[in-house]
């Protein structure tokens, strides 16, 4: 009697251990796949390339709502996940570009440059990194010399 008891306890404690296991892989694979991230869109000229970019576009991402991009334009998007695809519409009347990129799943903010990306350059995409700046890391006025105001007389 007390051998089944005990056969019957690791079998619960094994069926438990499992599902634990399983809801944390699950949770892991939630997270992997639902990452959210912002993508800067950017649609302006490459001076170091000598690349000018399209007038006016429409870019779609994931299938998802259009934005007109005008030369020198930069969007913001909000995606999930690791893999998208991006949807470019040209106003003069050039075949729409249709590709894919996929993202790390660390950093939260990514540049894609349309004309880097239409003219197949590496890397179209990279970390966008937005620091802020403070008062008192700018370099402060000598103090040495004196502000003279005009007198009125």
């Amino acid at each position: 009697m007390e051998d089944r008891n005990d056969t019957l306890k690791k079998r619960r404690f094994i069926i438990r251990a499992a599902l634990v296991v399983f809801w944390i892989c699950l949770g892991v694979l939630i997270f992997i796949t639902n990452r959210g991230h912002t993508v800067l869109v950017d649609n302006r000229n490459l001076q170091a390339e000598n690349i000018r970019a399209p007038d006016m576009i429409k870019v779609s991402l994931d299938g998802g709502k259009a934005l007109e991009f005008f030369r020198g334009d930069r969007d913001i998007f909000e995606v999930g996940g690791g893999n998208h695809r991006i949807r470019i519409e040209f106003s003069d009347g050039t075949p729409p570009y249709e590709g894919r990129f996929s993202l790390d799943l660390m950093p939260d903010m990514f540049l894609l440059s349309i004309p880097r990306m239409i003219n197949n350059m590496e890397p179209f995409i990279e970390v966008f990194h937005s620091e802020p700046q403070s008062r008192n890391d700018e370099e402060e006025e000598p103090a040495d010399e004196e502000i003279v105001e005009p007198q009125l007389m």
